[in-house]
């Protein structure tokens, strides 16, 4: 079989001119949009990236941002707090300050009613006793009542220790009665009174009419007395003592 050389050639020739034709034509334009779509992805794939770095970065701004407001609320909060435990701790201070204001004015109020009373009382009831007793003792007997406090004193006067009388007189004894002293009277007090304290001299006698039917006796820096307004004080001590308890009895609610 002979071959064609000449065809053969020919053949290889147009073969030759397709594949640049296929090349030119059809292979460059399918790299061409190969290569731009390849462009294309890779730049979606930069934008995405870039897009992602993005909203990471506003994601920490974001987060950054989040936590200086909690930050800043959760100092204010405990400002806040702060702020009303103080306000509160003021208040409660200043509601006790004036409750022991209001206690204080109410307890002087008190004293000042009570001295008051008591003084009052103090002086009416020795008042009382004396009428009571003089009038009762004037049925009993023909003695005065002035007569048996007389006694009643020099008794309580004899009683007395050596330690509790004063060793010098250093200035004029002086005996205060509630009531005007007979002449026997002061002569039965100045007898008693020289024999405990000798070299006593002359006593000076001064009525007051406070103490009732009391004697007081003020030699050498010392003091006796005797009167009703010994028993007075105790009455008057134990409604004290009432009254003080009451006072710190817990209130009912």
């Amino acid at each position: 079989m002979l071959i064609d050389w000449f065809t053969v050639g020919a053949q290889v020739v147009n073969f030759l001119i397709l594949l640049v034709l296929l090349k030119i034509f059809l292979f460059d334009r399918i790299k061409q949009a190969m290569d731009q779509r390849e462009n294309n992805i890779k730049e979606r794939f930069d934008k995405a990236a870039e897009q992602k770095a993005a909203a990471q970065e506003t994601q920490k701004t974001f987060e950054k941002k989040r936590q200086s407001l909690e930050d800043d609320r959760d100092a204010r909060l405990k400002e806040a707090d702060k702020e009303a435990k103080e306000r509160r701790d003021s208040l409660i201070q200043e509601a006790q300050e004036e409750v022991d204001g209001l206690k204080k004015q109410w307890r002087k109020a008190l004293e000042q009613e009570k001295a008051s009373f008591f003084d009052g009382f103090q002086k009416k009831a020795a008042r009382l006793i004396f009428d009571t007793v003089e009038k009762t003792l004037s049925h009993l007997a023909d003695t005065r009542v002035q007569d048996q406090a007389v006694k009643k004193f020099l008794s309580r006067f004899e009683e007395l220790d050596k330690a509790d009388l004063p060793q010098k007189a250093e200035t004029k004894p002086q005996v205060t009665t509630g009531f005007e002293l007979s002449e026997n009277q002061q002569k039965s007090i100045q007898k008693a009174l020289s024999q405990k304290l000798p070299n006593l001299g002359n006593i000076a006698f001064e009525v007051r009419p406070e103490l009732v039917f009391g004697i007081a006796v003020a030699a050498g820096g010392k003091k006796m007395t005797w009167h009703a307004h010994d028993y007075v004080g105790a009455l008057e001590k134990q409604m004290d003592q009432a009254i003080e308890r009451k006072d710190h009895e817990p209130e009912k609610q």
